[in-house]
């Protein structure tokens, strides 16, 4: 009896193997990513839901192409086959528009960002997480340190000083103590955050990018396999047939 081709085989189950690993990967990631101490806003939700989601059918999809690859069933191979040319065609349209409307969105955002510091300087909570964000990346301020006003927090002191002076200025601030507030010389970090805060979602849109289209290139290798999977199985069939007479024509002994 005729076998479908080990090493074919082999890299298949190898290839859903490392889908389904990435799919657990992603809904672990997804899963524990999600703050529970707050309420997600529209563009958190959907960004998770698109985690989640392609997470899911990743797990799922692998769970089909091994099944389908074990039991040599080509009915499930073409279900594999169907839903990862799908998948294909909704990455690469995503991909596409995220690279065409990516620069747009980052000037539209270079422009906004004065005004959206305002606001974020309105709130406490943004207020928390801009003077967390001065500590880890040395910077003061989105625009400048002038963002804080008079009152610049102790996150945008120049820790650097000493050892590497060209990253600090001097500035004046004014420091609450009772009833009348006082004056001081604070040095404090030159550059200010809003470059900093650019380039990581520059990069953030760049490393969606690479998933979109990383995704719909290791789907179409996908789909090449389990396409040779499917020409495989047919071709044992067809071989563990066995062969029929044809009709009208009759074996005659020669003596």
């Amino acid at each position: 009896m005729a076998q479908v081709n080990r090493c074919l085989k082999q890299l298949f189950f190898g290839f859903n193997m490392l889908l389904g690993i990435a799919g657990c990967v992603l809904l672990v990631l997804g899963t524990t990513a999600a703050p529970h101490d707050k309420e997600l806003d529209q563009g958190e939700s959907t960004g998770l839901a698109w985690i989640v989601s392609t997470a899911v059918v990743s797990v799922l999809l692998s769970l089909l192409g091994a099944c389908g690859a074990y039991k040599e069933n080509i009915a499930l191979l073409k279900v594999f086959v169907g839903i990862m040319g799908f998948g294909i065609i909704v990455f690469l349209i995503v991909g596409f528009n995220v690279a065409r409307s990516m620069p747009e969105a980052m000037q539209m955002i270079k422009e906004n960002l004065p005004a959206a510091t305002s606001a974020m300087m309105a709130d406490e909570e943004h207020r928390q997480t801009i003077m967390a964000l001065q500590a880890e990346a040395k910077c003061c301020g989105i625009m400048s340190y002038r963002d804080w006003d008079s009152k610049i927090p102790e996150t945008c002191k120049c820790s650097t000083f000493k050892s590497d002076p060209s990253q600090c200025m001097e500035v004046q601030t004014t420091k609450d103590d009772g009833i009348w507030g006082t004056s001081e010389i604070m040095w404090i970090y030159s550059k200010p955050c809003g470059p900093l805060i650019l380039k990581n979602l520059t990069s953030a849109l760049k490393t969606a990018l690479g998933f979109f289209f990383g995704f719909a290139v290791y789907a179409l290798i996908g789909e090449l396999l389990s396409c040779m999977m499917i020409g495989q199985i047919k071709k044992v069939q067809s071989a563990d047939v066995p062969e029929t007479v044809e009709d009208g024509y009759h074996f005659t002994p020669q003596f």
